[in-house]
């Protein structure tokens, strides 16, 4: 328990003591919190304890009913303030069906933590991935143009991030699981309107009410628990059969649908992009969008073999294409990452709805290597928007020639994405294998196998568009000599590639019968592709009809145009397909 709680509580204190505290020693207190709470979560996953849960005691029950009433009536100032009639309204309902939940509650009723293989491994990622992602923030804002207090009040609410989403993996009770559900809320309000200005508002303003959709949902599935199961317990209303269960399960889905912005509400996670990029890798990585499978996760023993979790994993299976397929309409970098990872987020959940032992493993090894490598990637977006001004995939022909390293942490994070025997690769590989093993038994499941193998080719075509822009070469370009990064952009580059390289020959030793050979694929293309582009280094290209003329090849340069009419369609049918979960909670 002691562990439990220092996993809480270390970032709360770190945040408190940043805030109160010389900038100069930012970089020490941040990295040894960073430290502690990776180890202690390191330990927790190597040497596993027995399921355990712990009851607050009723005077820390009654101060988390008066902050949990606080934070809504914040959002209702805020709707008032700004003029914002759906965060308004959306904070009002959730305030009436809270106090409507509390006026049905038992007295034995309260709030409790429970901390199983699931919360220890997405323990592991929030504090690994996320602590990485602080301890870059703080190079990251050296030359914001900001305060030094404000400096240090963004890393605060960073760390204040890791210790809600370390809570919320271990929630319990379905009110305690709110309240810190609506806490990413705020925190995910606060960070992207950081900035402070028109555009930076008006999309917190948007992540705000779209996310307290997802409250809403929550509080009326709670409110199914108290009234038809009496408790307000995940665990107890599982072990229940019958009656609306299976309902109220669909709308805790529902949230986690919100929360994974899977279409349609994919427009407050790509937002979220005109905040500081530690912000895009904290929400697309680490932290907030894995409440999504985590919470189906959760669920998944429950909807094996129901109509819901068939809906649900249909659902996300073409949220899987959708999101990759829009993806090659867009053009600035983070926008690709971002409709990548809502696209990802969409077959993590799809194969944790199936419920089979197997696709809840797979979705489990997803979830790890999703975090690592779209990390990678979002910082090294970072790095290429702060030091080299380069946002668009039209801004980054030539990066090769003057900005390699970067280039290369990049490359290597779309090579983690889609080549052996790195874990994103062979999950997609062991899923495909799942799930044609069990089309005897779930014929449906053939719509998420179609969804596997069409997603994925989308997506490595959408990687390969990147690559060819980023070593796409210009000889008349001027060439620097070298290129510096700071050791607060390097270090949380190679701690983040050194991981993934160690748990995906990890995953490949133990859970994979292919050959050993199957390794040298990613190695070869690492050495010879900046080989071969510094061997052509000077080059121009032309061709027998060009009397000598140089020659452009642009192979990045491909869009897939959405028409309007298109977009509407699609989130017509997502919208239905949202409101279809609760209809299938309603039948199943």
């Amino acid at each position: 328990m002691e562990l439990i709680a220092l996993l809480i509580l270390l970032p709360l204190i770190a945040a408190l003591f940043i805030l109160f505290s010389h900038s100069n020693i930012l970089q020490y207190l941040v990295t040894s919190t960073v430290f502690l709470v990776s180890s202690l979560s390191i330990h927790l996953f190597a040497f596993p304890i027995p399921s355990i849960t712990f009851v607050f005691s009723s005077s820390l029950e009654t101060i988390l009913v008066i902050f949990d009433v606080l934070l809504l009536l914040f959002f209702m100032y805020q709707g008032h303030l700004f003029r914002h009639r759906l965060v308004f309204g959306l904070a009002l309902l959730q305030l009436l069906l809270y106090l409507l939940v509390e006026a049905n509650l038992g007295s034995g009723d309260g709030f409790s933590l429970l901390m199983d293989r699931l919360s220890v491994m997405m323990s592991l990622i929030i504090n690994v991935v996320g602590g990485i992602i602080v301890i870059y923030a703080i190079a990251y804002m050296k030359d914001e143009m900001i305060s030094p207090f404000k400096k240090r009040l963004f890393i605060a609410y960073l760390l204040i991030f890791l210790s809600v989403m370390n809570m919320i993996v271990m929630a319990n009770s379905l009110l305690l699981f709110f309240f810190l559900f609506e806490m990413t809320t705020l925190a995910s309000y606060l960070l992207i309107a950081f900035r402070n200005d028109e555009l930076s508002r008006t999309n917190a303003l948007r992540a705000l009410w779209m996310n307290q959709i997802g409250g809403v949902v929550i509080l009326m599935g709670t409110l199914l628990a108290v009234t038809q199961f009496d408790t307000v317990y995940f665990d107890v209303l599982m072990s229940h059969s019958g009656g609306y269960l299976l309902f109220a399960i669909a709308l805790f889905s529902m949230a986690a649908l919100v929360k994974g912005a899977a279409m349609p509400f994919d427009g407050w996670l790509l937002g979220a992009m005109v905040a500081p990029t530690p912000v895009s890798a904290m929400l697309h990585s680490a932290t907030m969008v894995k409440i999504a499978p985590f919470m189906i996760l959760k669920f998944a023993p429950v909807l094996a073999g129901t109509l819901l979790g068939g809906v649900i994993s249909i659902s996300g299976i073409l949220v899987f294409v959708a999101a990759a397929y829009t993806a090659l309409s867009k053009e600035v970098f983070k926008e690709i990452l971002g409709y990548s990872t809502i696209a990802l987020l969409g077959l993590i959940m799809s194969l944790a709805a199936i419920g089979t032992e197997d696709s809840i493993q797979l979705a489990m090894v997803l979830i790890v290597f999703h975090a690592l490598s779209k990390a990678l990637l979002f910082l090294a977006a970072g790095v290429l928007e702060k030091v080299h001004h380069v946002k668009s995939i039209e801004a980054m022909k030539g990066l090769v020639q003057y900005a390699p390293k970067s280039v290369f942490f990049i490359i290597f994070g779309f090579m983690t994405l889609t080549l052996p025997p790195f874990g994103l690769f062979m999950g997609k590989l062991f899923a495909l294998q799942a799930v044609s093993e069990n089309l005897m038994h779930s014929p449906w499941q053939i719509i998420v196998l179609l969804g596997i193998i069409i997603g994925g080719v989308l997506l490595t075509l959408l990687y390969f568009k990147v690559v060819s822009a980023l070593l796409s070469k210009e000889s008349d370009l001027q060439v620097a000599q070298s290129e510096t990064l700071l050791l607060g952009f390097s270090i949380p580059l190679l701690l983040l590639s050194v991981l993934i390289i160690l748990a995906s020959l990890w995953l490949f030793k133990t859970h994979s019968a292919l050959p050993m050979s199957y390794l040298l694929v990613p190695l070869l293309l690492l050495l010879v592709i900046p080989l071969s582009y510094r061997m052509l280094e000077g080059f121009d290209r032309t061709t027998e009809y060009h009397c000598g003329e140089k020659e452009t090849f642009d192979s990045a340069l491909f869009y897939f145009d959405m028409s309007a009419s298109l977009v509407r369609a699609m989130y017509w049918v997502f919208g239905l397909l949202f409101v279809g979960i609760a209809l299938a909670g309603v039948l199943s």
